[in-house]
């Protein structure tokens, strides 16, 4: 027996040298069936390469002679009558040639050639996308996780609620470039005294972009409910909307502008604004009456007034702005307050005016006075449950009212002040 056959009977697995068959050299009818599909698959008749070969020569010299025909045309008249000719004849005869059974199979062969192409680009242009997606879903989660760090570690080292805003804005301010500039930090005190209730949480000072020469740059303190603006001695309290708040660029007042480059603890305060809301406490009581502070102008007395609702267990008050409607200079959640600075008696449809806008509001109603009260005034307020207050030009309030005289004394139970130490007015 010859090598060959012997070679052909080992068994084992083993498979013979340059075919995929199994050792003996057979195949299963799926095997046969596969390998006959990919063979047509794959087998191209030579006539179909030669027609394809031609019609690419033919498409060739057309192009060639119409080329010649027209660069011709601007030398010559008889160029092009030879050269358009010979365009339309190859043009003819690729044209029949393509429409043989081997050029409809070069055509079909061609387009399956072109979807297969077109589907590999759209996977791998899917695999990109998918890519990217992951990406950019990656660098998100990341950037929500630097923000939350971000977000805790201002939290974290900001004094507790109720501490004294000073510590507050000591606080914010080490954070900027304007941490060793004293007229900052004054300004940020006042605007803070003003407009800022004491069980508020004070989580940024940012200062805005100046876009004139020689002129300050305004003062923004955000806070766990609002904001306080300081522009040009003019200060007013507001709330920016989301609509003000542009991502990666900053928060826009009116016309003020408050970058976040410039101000890069500007976008962690806002992220933080709903967490430091949600961790309320009440405030810390103040501890003793307000300090008598010179009065010279009508802002000054509802500064003056805000300190005193704020002694009277009206934690939250603050300043309304200049020119607020309804006549409304100090307002909290649960009360509000009208203040004059005139030297005639407030009457009673003043005080009923206030009662109303309270009534409306379901809020309590204080009103402090410069001039005192008429008696139909005083009368119609201890009816009606309004506090009503005169105070001095040192600061000094005196309640000339029931309703009144309850709320300083449950103020003064509240915090008792050092032994020996004066009222500043009567209670």
């Amino acid at each position: 027996m010859s090598k060959g056959l012997i070679a052909s009977h080992k068994v084992g697995g083993e498979r013979c040298p340059g075919s995929g068959r199994a050792a003996g050299g057979l195949r299963t009818p799926d095997e046969a069936r596969a390998a006959g599909g990919d063979a047509k698959a794959t087998r191209r008749p030579p006539v179909d390469a030669w027609v394809e070969t031609i019609q690419l020569l033919l498409v060739v010299l057309g192009g060639v002679a119409f080329l010649v025909g027209f660069i011709g045309a601007l030398f010559s008249e008889t160029v092009p009558l030879l050269a358009l000719p010979v365009t339309a004849v190859a043009g003819i005869i690729a044209w029949t040639l393509n429409v043989t059974p081997a050029g409809r199979r070069n055509t079909s062969r061609n387009q399956a050639e072109a979807t297969r192409q077109a589907g590999i680009r759209e996977r791998k242009a899917a695999r990109a996308e998918g890519e990217r997606q992951k990406t950019r879903a990656r660098e998100a989660a990341e950037a929500a996780q630097a923000q939350r760090r971000a977000v805790r570690e201002l939290l974290d080292g900001l004094p507790e609620r109720g501490a004294p805003q000073v510590e507050a804005i000591t606080y914010c301010l080490s954070r900027t470039g304007a941490a060793r500039d004293p007229r900052v930090q004054a300004e940020a005190e006042r605007l803070a005294r003003r407009h800022v209730a004491v069980d508020e949480r004070i989580l940024c000072v940012a200062l805005s972009v100046v876009g004139e020469p020689r002129r300050r740059p305004a003062l923004l303190i955000l806070t766990d409910r609002g904001a306080a603006v300081s522009d040009r001695g003019t200060s007013y309290r507001c709330d920016p909307d989301p609509g003000d708040v542009t991502e990666g660029w900053g928060v826009q007042v009116g016309e003020l502008l408050f970058s976040f480059p410039g101000n890069p603890q500007l976008w962690t305060a806002l992220a933080a604004r709903a967490e430091a809301a949600a961790l309320s406490a009440p405030a810390a009581p103040l501890t003793g009456r307000p300090e008598p502070r010179l009065i010279r102008t009508p802002r000054d007395a509802e500064l003056v007034a805000v300190d005193w609702m704020r002694y009277l267990g009206f934690a939250d008050a603050v300043a309304t702005p200049v020119g607020a409607d309804e006549g409304i200079d100090v307002i909290s959640e649960r009360g509000l307050a009208q203040v004059k600075m005139e030297g005639r008696p407030t009457s009673r449809p003043t005080v009923q005016q206030l009662h109303g806008v309270a009534t409306a509001k379901e809020r309590e109603a204080l009103f402090f006075s410069l001039g005192g009260y008429t008696v139909p005034a005083s009368a119609w307020a201890s009816q009606h449950g309004i506090a009503l207050f005169r105070y001095d030009h040192q600061g000094t309030p005196e309640a000339v009212n029931p309703p009144a005289l309850r709320l300083m004394e449950a103020a003064d139970a509240r915090a008792p002040e050092p032994a020996g130490a004066e009222h500043g007015g009567d209670a």
